[in-house]
């Protein structure tokens, strides 16, 4: 595991906490600019605003190109965080678990010494590695403006002639006194995405962003295509759109291959059940031990009243707003969620 984190660049983090300190200063700046606006001329005040607004936007387009290295790198760093969090927990119950037999006579004081040994060796590895995947964690967060910036998504590459920014808020940075700037018009859709508008009954519009492409109705699959889907209408704004991926979810086996299963439709029941739409096979996994629904808010995971319970990221759930990289456990069984 150490190799692991060794591996995660972490090459884009200085330049990216140079230009946010940058940024930082030029906000200030239009703060107290907002402050003295009645005592200077419109003129002056909006030639100086595009000034330091146009030192903002060549920022981020520099920016660009470094944080979509920072949020790949990111996402693997959070796959292993997942990883070492469970297998920290493992540790520490196999730690617990022979405390328990010794002390119901299974070890004798010295064979159960000589085990205690071993585990505690092994907690304080899974930890240090534990200690050190948070630390790189927080490198990666102080390079950008908010966790969740560092978390969206982020185009594969810059345009040819710069991003697209939106002047009011510019990489999730939003720039005081810009709101009466004109706006820009809405990124166009990728090929292939799938489109959901919710009419003015909250219900789903699907339509593909492919022109020409069929899309299915009724809840009906094309292969390869889109489908329509069941989408909570209480919660959906009139007029809203979405663009949908379908996640997956990633497993090691034991040969070191991946596996992946498509979380597809509104419901997919996770259990060894050949009647679960993604049979997992197994020790300790129910029949019908989770559940993963699409919801306004995303995708969710339910345990299904399984005897040993459903633990995300090593915490016990019964149920969880899902994000990319979240470790899933059903019995021995670890699965990582993906998005898209």
């Amino acid at each position: 595991m150490k190799e692991k984190l060794a591996a995660i660049d972490v090459s884009s983090i200085e330049e990216l906490q140079r230009i946010k300190a940058e940024q930082d200063v030029i906000l200030q700046r239009l703060d107290l600019m907002e402050e003295r606006r009645e005592l200077v001329s419109e003129e002056v005040f909006k030639r100086v605003h595009r000034d330091y607004e146009g030192r903002m936007k060549s920022l981020e387009e520099e920016a660009v190109p470094l944080k979509v290295q920072a949020k790949e790198q990111y996402s693997e760093l959070k796959k292993l965080l997942a990883e070492i969090e469970v297998s920290v927990r493992n540790a520490e119950m196999d730690r617990e678990e022979m405390q328990l037999r010794h002390d119901l006579g299974e070890f004798s004081d010295e064979a159960f010494a000589e085990h205690m040994e071993e585990h505690e060796t092994r907690v304080a590895e899974h930890q240090g590695n534990l200690e050190e995947a948070q630390s790189l964690r927080e490198r990666f967060v102080s390079a950008f403006h908010s966790e969740g910036e560092l978390e969206e998504d982020m185009p594969s590459s810059p345009h040819p002639e710069g991003p697209e920014l939106e002047l009011d808020t510019l990489g999730g940075v939003e720039i005081p006194g810009a709101s009466d700037l004109p706006e820009n018009e809405p990124p166009p859709i990728p090929n292939g995405d799938e489109v959901i508008s919710m009419e003015g009954d909250g219900s789903p519009d699907v339509e593909s962003a492919d022109e020409g492409v069929p899309v299915a109705t009724e809840a009906e699959e094309i292969p390869g295509q889109t489908a329509s889907i069941p989408m909570p209408s209480p919660e959906a704004d009139a007029g809203a759109t979405m663009i949908l991926r379908w996640p997956k979810l990633v497993r090691q086996t034991e040969d070191g291959d991946l596996e992946e299963h498509a979380v597809v439709g509104g419901s997919t029941t996770l259990g060894s059940g050949l009647s679960c739409d993604i049979v997992i096979s197994g020790i300790k996994v129910a029949d019908r031990h989770a559940e993963i629904a699409l919801t306004s808010q995303g995708h969710v995971i339910r345990d299904l009243k399984s005897s040993v319970g459903t633990l995300i990221n090593g915490v016990e759930i019964t149920e969880w707003n899902l994000s990319d990289g979240d470790s899933i456990q059903l019995g021995e069984v670890v699965l990582i969620f993906r998005e898209g």
